[in-house]
């Protein structure tokens, strides 16, 4: 009888142990996530490339002369039809 009291304490006390280290991994990971989510930028100016009419944010288009583009080779096009 006393072995299976025995048995009963270890066989508990190791599915408490198993319970709280995955509660602990479950805290890392989340924290983890948390870190590597990026800052809320907030809202994206978006611009339409001036010869195809793409749209893209205003922070990846590049600027010209007379507005945004979506390539080098589209500004450069652009420049010589108005220059």
């Amino acid at each position: 009888m006393k072995y299976v009291l025995v048995l009963v304490v270890v066989v508990v006390v190791i599915y408490w142990w198993r319970g709280m280290r995955d509660a602990s991994l479950r805290a890392n990971a989340q924290a983890r996530s948390k870190k590597e989510r990026p800052a809320t930028l907030g809202p994206t100016e978006i611009v339409a490339c001036r010869v195809c009419d793409v749209h893209l944010p205003r922070q990846e288009a590049l600027p010209g002369g007379d507005g945004y583009y979506c390539s080098e080779a589209h500004r450069k096009q652009d420049e010589q039809v108005h220059h």
